[in-house]
Protein backbone atom coordinates (compact mmCIF):
# COMPACT_ATOMS: atom_id res chain seq x y z
CA UNK A 1 0.00 0.00 0.00
CA UNK A 2 1.36 3.83 -0.91
CA UNK A 3 -0.72 5.96 0.96
CA UNK A 4 -1.07 9.24 -0.88
CA UNK A 5 0.00 12.31 1.47
CA UNK A 6 -3.35 12.88 2.20
CA UNK A 7 -5.57 13.57 5.64
CA UNK A 8 -9.40 13.17 6.72
CA UNK A 9 -11.84 14.23 9.25
CA UNK A 10 -12.02 11.41 12.10
CA UNK A 11 -14.61 13.52 13.99
CA UNK A 12 -18.08 11.72 14.65
CA UNK A 13 -19.39 13.74 17.32
CA UNK A 14 -19.19 17.71 15.78
CA UNK A 15 -16.66 18.51 18.71
CA UNK A 16 -12.77 18.97 17.98
CA UNK A 17 -10.69 16.79 20.50
CA UNK A 18 -8.86 18.57 23.14
CA UNK A 19 -5.18 20.02 21.76
CA UNK A 20 -3.51 18.08 24.97
CA UNK A 21 -5.12 15.29 27.55
CA UNK A 22 -3.65 12.80 29.98
CA UNK A 23 -1.90 10.23 28.35
CA UNK A 24 -3.60 6.55 28.52
CA UNK A 25 -0.37 4.48 29.65
CA UNK A 26 0.30 3.19 26.19
CA UNK A 27 3.76 3.37 25.02
CA UNK A 28 4.77 7.30 23.69
CA UNK A 29 7.93 9.52 22.98
CA UNK A 30 8.08 13.49 23.36
CA UNK A 31 10.22 15.13 20.98
CA UNK A 32 11.20 18.49 20.62
CA UNK A 33 11.02 20.20 17.05
CA UNK A 34 14.87 21.16 15.62
CA UNK A 35 15.67 22.15 11.89
CA UNK A 36 16.06 18.37 11.03
CA UNK A 37 12.52 17.49 11.49
CA UNK A 38 11.07 19.98 9.68
CA UNK A 39 11.97 21.95 6.30
CA UNK A 40 13.63 20.40 3.19
CA UNK A 41 14.34 17.00 5.35
CA UNK A 42 11.32 16.39 7.20
CA UNK A 43 12.79 13.51 9.52
CA UNK A 44 10.83 12.06 12.21
CA UNK A 45 12.31 9.30 13.52
CA UNK A 46 11.14 6.76 15.84
CA UNK A 47 13.19 6.38 19.40
CA UNK A 48 14.25 2.65 19.93
CA UNK A 49 12.74 1.79 22.61
CA UNK A 50 9.32 2.13 20.44
CA UNK A 51 10.63 0.97 17.24
CA UNK A 52 12.07 -2.64 18.86
CA UNK A 53 7.93 -3.11 19.08
CA UNK A 54 6.70 -2.17 15.88
CA UNK A 55 6.85 -4.46 12.91
CA UNK A 56 10.21 -4.63 10.56
CA UNK A 57 9.06 -3.36 7.14
CA UNK A 58 7.15 -0.25 5.79
CA UNK A 59 3.29 -0.17 6.89
CA UNK A 60 0.90 1.75 6.65
CA UNK A 61 0.51 4.04 9.53
CA UNK A 62 -1.82 7.16 10.95
CA UNK A 63 -0.99 10.38 12.88
CA UNK A 64 -4.33 11.78 14.33
CA UNK A 65 -4.68 15.32 16.01
CA UNK A 66 -7.69 17.81 16.46
CA UNK A 67 -9.42 14.94 15.07
CA UNK A 68 -7.75 14.91 11.91
CA UNK A 69 -6.06 11.62 10.55
CA UNK A 70 -2.56 12.22 8.08
CA UNK A 71 -1.72 8.64 6.15
CA UNK A 72 1.48 8.04 5.65
CA UNK A 73 3.92 4.87 5.75
CA UNK A 74 5.84 3.91 8.67
CA UNK A 75 9.66 3.14 7.71
CA UNK A 76 10.77 0.10 10.12
CA UNK A 77 13.01 -1.58 7.69
CA UNK A 78 15.94 1.28 8.33
CA UNK A 79 17.62 -0.77 11.09
CA UNK A 80 16.46 -0.33 14.59
CA UNK A 81 17.62 2.77 15.45
CA UNK A 82 16.83 4.72 12.13
CA UNK A 83 13.02 4.29 11.74
CA UNK A 84 11.16 6.70 10.96
CA UNK A 85 7.95 8.15 9.49
CA UNK A 86 7.81 9.41 5.93
CA UNK A 87 8.57 12.25 5.05
CA UNK A 88 5.77 13.60 2.40
CA UNK A 89 2.98 13.05 4.93
CA UNK A 90 5.16 13.77 8.09
CA UNK A 91 6.17 17.26 6.17
CA UNK A 92 2.35 17.91 5.26
CA UNK A 93 1.16 17.73 8.54
CA UNK A 94 4.07 19.66 10.12
CA UNK A 95 3.05 22.50 7.42
CA UNK A 96 -0.60 21.77 7.64
CA UNK A 97 -0.15 22.48 11.86
CA UNK A 98 2.26 25.15 11.35
CA UNK A 99 4.80 23.42 13.53
CA UNK A 100 8.25 25.21 14.34
CA UNK A 101 11.76 24.88 15.78
CA UNK A 102 11.02 24.60 19.48
CA UNK A 103 7.45 23.03 19.79
CA UNK A 104 6.92 19.72 21.44
CA UNK A 105 5.28 16.54 19.87
CA UNK A 106 4.03 13.64 22.03
CA UNK A 107 3.40 10.64 20.08
CA UNK A 108 1.13 8.15 21.54
CA UNK A 109 1.43 4.96 20.02
CA UNK A 110 -2.58 3.77 20.23
CA UNK A 111 -2.27 0.70 18.14
CA UNK A 112 0.65 -1.58 16.76
CA UNK A 113 2.82 -4.67 18.09
CA UNK A 114 5.38 -6.54 16.34
CA UNK A 115 2.64 -8.47 14.15
CA UNK A 116 1.05 -5.72 13.00
CA UNK A 117 -0.16 -4.53 9.61
CA UNK A 118 -0.52 -1.21 10.53
CA UNK A 119 0.31 1.44 13.84
CA UNK A 120 -1.39 4.21 15.18
CA UNK A 121 -0.22 7.49 16.54
CA UNK A 122 -2.36 10.41 18.89
CA UNK A 123 -0.26 13.70 18.70
CA UNK A 124 -0.26 16.50 21.03
CA UNK A 125 1.23 19.65 19.88
CA UNK A 126 3.07 22.05 22.38
CA UNK A 127 3.84 24.92 20.56
CA UNK A 128 6.09 27.44 21.76
CA UNK A 129 8.15 25.57 24.49
CA UNK A 130 8.87 22.50 26.19
CA UNK A 131 6.83 22.00 29.43
CA UNK A 132 9.18 23.53 32.39
CA UNK A 133 7.69 20.25 34.33
CA UNK A 134 9.56 17.92 31.90
CA UNK A 135 12.61 19.49 30.90
CA UNK A 136 14.88 17.50 33.34
CA UNK A 137 13.65 14.31 32.17
CA UNK A 138 14.69 15.01 28.51
CA UNK A 139 17.17 13.22 27.04
CA UNK A 140 19.48 13.45 23.56
CA UNK A 141 18.08 15.88 21.38
CA UNK A 142 20.10 14.48 18.33
CA UNK A 143 18.91 12.45 15.25
CA UNK A 144 20.26 9.56 16.68
CA UNK A 145 19.09 9.96 19.96
CA UNK A 146 15.78 11.77 19.98
CA UNK A 147 14.49 12.89 23.13
CA UNK A 148 12.43 10.68 25.11
CA UNK A 149 10.86 11.03 28.26
CA UNK A 150 9.69 7.53 30.45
Amino acid sequence: MDPSPSTRDHQTDGERDPDTWPLSGKPYFCVVLKASHLANTFRMFIPRFLSEKLPVGEIPAEIMYRGKVWDLLYLGDQGISHCRLEKETWGKFATDNNLAVGNACVFELTEGRPESTSIKFKVQILKDSFPTELEDKAEGGKIENPITIE
